[in-house]
């Protein structure tokens, strides 16, 4: 099922095919668990369709091939809105425009069919100024940073900014 498309990407619910190609990036479809075994994968893509009311996940698809996948989440239980998670997988996939087509076309989407949503959120590693131009490009405002609030090192766990584009 296709959700957004634009010039350059088009977002769909995730298919089984899908999640050899995904298995490999750690959290990309579920924010829960790492989802990296095939097995495990492919079990809560049949309980679940990687879509419930509170998350879900999508494929970003471009030349009719999986590129990417990105995922929201409730990004708390007092918000009103969701987090975003996105990736774009290949090295070489990269800097063409695809994430930050897809990052506005899954706000649009979300903020569309879900009247209740009022605010997205980013959440950036300081380190990633890529990722904090692209927020910015699709129209997400840095609010602050979250000290340690990073997940890339469970030990010590980075500085992140907080984006948002709000309804």
């Amino acid at each position: 099922m296709i959700l957004a498309e634009g010039s350059r990407v088009r977002l769909r619910q995730i298919e089984r095919a899908d999640l050899e190609g995904a298995a490999g990036f750690q959290y990309t479809l579920s924010i829960l668990e790492p989802l990296t075994h095939l097995a495990r994968l492919t079990d809560v893509f049949d309980q679940t369709g990687f879509w419930t009311d509170d998350a879900g996940a999508v494929a970003i698809e471009a030349g009719g091939r999986l590129v990417g996948t990105m995922q929201f989440y409730r990004a708390g239980m007092g918000l009103h809105g969701y987090e975003i998670g996105y990736i774009i997988h290949a090295e070489a996939d990269r800097g063409k425009g695809y994430a930050s087509e897809a990052v506005r076309l899954f706000g649009d989407h979300l903020f569309a069919q879900r009247p209740a949503c009022h605010r997205l959120q980013l959440i950036i590693e300081t380190w990633n100024e890529a990722s904090a131009r692209l927020a910015e490009a699709c129209g997400y405002q840095r609010e602050g940073t979250l000290r340690k609030g990073g997940y890339s090192d469970a030990a010590d766990p980075p500085d992140v900014w907080v984006y948002s584009r709000v309804r």
